[in-house]
């Protein structure tokens, strides 16, 4: 049953849906923009109808360079497309009646100037947002200081003012308040389900295979769903079809390789590979003073196909490993995980109509296993298929998604010496479709409103969402957006929050069959503050329910029983960023509010009260995220800096001996029993605030067989003691990553 705010939504996105679009649309045209030399379908490519010297239709492509125009009267137009660094491409077109011709174009590339670069519409940024939705490119990837010879998505992530991470080891993220495991990444489609590598730096997706990614933060429409908390969504790119092409890096931290070229002399067909390791294991007792067992690779391989009619598809396959000791000094614990995804995806224009379909289809598997302190070992499996299928298409001049998947996942899991007696093997299959509708009202308010549908055992429901964009003076500069939506999840991660130091993370259909839900409203405003200087802000709300949470004790138990809780969160972030030669930078700031509610029955009854609140361990208060880059001619500088306020910890308030005289009797006088920790309440103590200086220095050498990229820099650069977490079992403070010098060098042979 719907809830009244729930229900209240659903009117509001059912009225929306009704609004009458134009009954007069008799002809239409759609496509696919892509780049003439590589077949990479081209996003943010203007596409316009222009009669006698005027432009009398337009719309801009997505990101699959899909664009439609409904609506067209007979006549005689000329077809424009053009983009910021390709050739203007135009055509002569004519309609008769009903027609709806599929024209695909694919636009040469041509040279640009810097400046046009770095303030183009198309190369992303973290200030602009369309509906939520952040688009994120190789170029921004590659500005944020990485210790290795490219950028990664993990790294830019953690520059945006509404992430948080709990230290530069772990491979969990956490947005706006949810959980790490609410968080939904795609690959292709198909779901990974940890892509962050156990080194906080890196993740699946470096910027030498990411074609690009979109990422919200919240409010996401209804193309997603089964998660609670945020979206990223990458596309991985296709290899050269012209020619063969490789490159190779290596840093104390990272070794990787990518190569690519053709398949075939047509050019139809082309291939992708990679391969990466980290050295940071290996390189640690020189280079860090200290050794950080700590390791993770990945390959990946993908095969792509352009067809004539610019249909495509590709299949892919993407291995990650990742294990190591949070502890060095603990030569008992370690956590380990692998990720395996392998699928293909087809998008294919119908001709005759205003119709794009979308196929996905592929397998995603995730294992982890863990030893912590005296447990003799847990273990996690889940391997999900899935089946998606969506539609673009036009609706009495209303363009409109609709699509349909059913998954089927089935989880193992062993967690009996961590969550009492929980062990068990489970199958979860779920039915989804969604509608989603995409309603001009006029020049200035755009409306997506639509609605989730799934089916699962023994649950059912909707998740009506509603997003709403106003440009009060009719220009993209100004533009205020809004978002409310319902979501639920149900299967989810369990891992134990009590104890930073473990990042095992087990998935399971969430407890008792109830899905976690979360209620997401949105509101916010971005400018341009002047040319090349933009300027964002975003406040956020998000109601949670059926949060799976340990069991809290008094003492430091190793192992305890799940409840579920509720929680609130709500906050705001704000970012400025300027781009104009030869400076590139931005300034963000986040703050946050998260708690959570618990019954009494869920805790100790020595705490003596009905309900337990209490910040969860990634309530971040304030963060503060900056960041410079220089264009200084041969070389490039940058520099960026970072703040979080402590996170919440559980204080320790004493000791003492405990007997369990349930196997022998002791004598309590000349015996010693189990040293136990005695614990406050839970999370009522803030750990020291964490901050941290990156710089590098980079540029590249031309030689006969290709490019040579050199990078120097730092990580934390002026030693910064930064506390990881402290561990109440053995009351031992352990730290993140200390001063950390690197020099890459990135080779490129065309």
């Amino acid at each position: 049953m719907l809830g009244p705010c729930a229900r209240l939504l659903l009117a509001a996105v059912l009225g929306s849906a009704v609004v009458p679009g134009s009954l007069t649309a008799q002809a239409g045209v759609q496509g696919i923009v892509t780049d003439a030399a590589t077949g990479t379908p081209l996003e943010f490519a203007n596409v316009v109808l222009e009669a006698s010297g005027v432009d009398r239709y337009a719309d801009g492509t997505d990101r699959n360079g899909y664009y439609q125009i409904g609506g067209i009267e007979a006549g005689a137009y000329i077809l424009r497309v053009e983009r910021l660094g390709y050739a203007l491409h135009e055509e002569p077109l004519t309609f008769f009646g009903r027609e709806t011709p599929t024209v695909s174009i694919r636009l040469s590339p041509e040279p640009v100037t810097l400046e046009e670069v770095m303030v183009g519409r198309g190369n992303g940024g973290a200030v602009r947002r369309e509906l939520g939705r952040q688009r994120v490119t190789p170029i921004d990837l590659a500005r944020i200081p990485v210790p290795a010879g490219s950028g990664d998505l993990a790294s830019y992530l953690q520059t945006l003012p509404g992430v948080v991470t709990t230290g530069d080891r772990g491979g969990q993220l956490f947005v706006r308040g949810g959980t790490h495991t609410g968080n939904l990444s795609l690959i292709d489609g198909l779901p990974i389900f940890q892509p962050f590598h156990i080194v906080g730096f890196f993740s699946a997706f470096p910027e030498d295979l990411v074609a690009n990614a979109d990422f919200y933060g919240g409010g996401f429409g209804p193309r997603y769903s089964g998660r609670t908390s945020a979206v990223l969504d990458v596309q991985m790119r296709d290899g050269d079809r012209t020619q063969y092409r490789g490159s190779g890096s290596v840093s104390p931290f990272l070794a990787e390789m990518v190569v690519e070229g053709p398949a075939d002399r047509a050019g139809r067909w082309s291939w992708l590979a990679s391969a990466r390791r980290s050295l940071i294991e290996e390189t640690s007792p020189s280079v860090l003073g200290r050794p950080e067992p700590l390791r993770f690779e990945s390959q990946f391989l993908k095969l792509s196909f352009l067809g004539d009619d610019n249909a495509r598809c590709s299949a892919m396959a993407l291995r990650t490993a990742d294990r190591g000791r949070m502890d060095p000094e603990d030569l008992v614990s370690q956590v380990s995980w692998e990720n395996v995804v392998y699928g293909g995806r087809c998008v294919v224009p119908h001709e005759g109509s205003h119709r794009l379909i979308e196929a996905d289809i592929g397998v995603s598997r995730v294992r982890s296993s863990a030893v912590v302190r005296e447990a003799s070992g847990f273990f996690s499996d889940l391997e999900r298929f899935q089946l998606e299928v969506i539609t673009t298409d036009l609706a009495r001049g209303i363009p409109y998604e609709f699509g349909v998947s059913v998954s089927l996942d089935e989880t193992q899991y062993d967690l009996a010496e961590l969550f009492s007696q929980l062990r068990s093997k489970d199958f979860l299959w779920v039915w989804k479709s969604y509608v989603e509708a995409d309603i001009n009202l006029g020049e200035r308010i755009r409306m997506r409103p639509g609605a989730v549908l799934h089916i699962t055992r023994p649950t059912r429901g909707i998740e009506p969402r509603l997003r709403v964009s106003w440009r009060p003076w009719g220009r993209e500069e100004e533009e205020l957006s809004a978002a409310i939506g319902l979501y639920r999840q149900t299967i989810t991660g369990i891992s134990d929050s009590r104890d930073a130091g473990s990042v095992f993370v087990a998935w399971r259909p969430t407890p008792g069959n109830r899905p976690m839900e979360a209620l997401h409203v949105l509101l916010g405003w971005q400018q341009t503050l002047s040319p090349g200087l933009h300027g964002s802000i975003e406040t956020f709300y998000k109601r949670l329910r059926q949060i799976p949470v340990p069991v809290w004790n008094t003492t430091a138990e190793f192992d305890t029983q799940l409840a579920l809780a509720k929680g609130r969160v709500f906050g705001a972030d704000l970012r400025i960023e300027y781009a104009r030669p030869p400076f590139y930078g931005f300034a963000g700031y986040g703050w946050s509010w998260t708690e959570y509610e618990a019954a009494q029955d869920h805790f100790s009854v020595w705490f003596g009260e009905p309900v337990q609140r209490y910040h969860p361990p990634h309530d971040r208060r304030h963060q503060v995220n900056a960041m410079l880059r220089a264009d200084l001619g041969p070389l490039e500088a940058a520099i960026r800096w970072q703040l979080g306020t402590g996170l919440p910890f559980t204080r320790p308030l004493g000791f003492d001996e405990a007997f369990d005289f349930r196997r022998t009797i002791e004598d309590v006088h000349t015996t010693h029993g189990r040293t136990r920790s005695l614990l406050e309440k839970p999370y009522q103590g803030k750990l020291p605030a964490f901050h941290r200086l990156d710089i590098s220095v980079a540029g590249t050498i031309g030689l006969p067989f290709g490019d040579v990229e050199v990078q120097a820099g730092a990580v934390n650069v002026y030693d910064r003691r930064n506390l990881f977490y402290y561990d109440l079992y053995t009351q031992r403070r352990l730290d993140q990553l200390p001063i950390a010098p690197y020099l890459s060098l990135r080779l490129e042979v065309p």
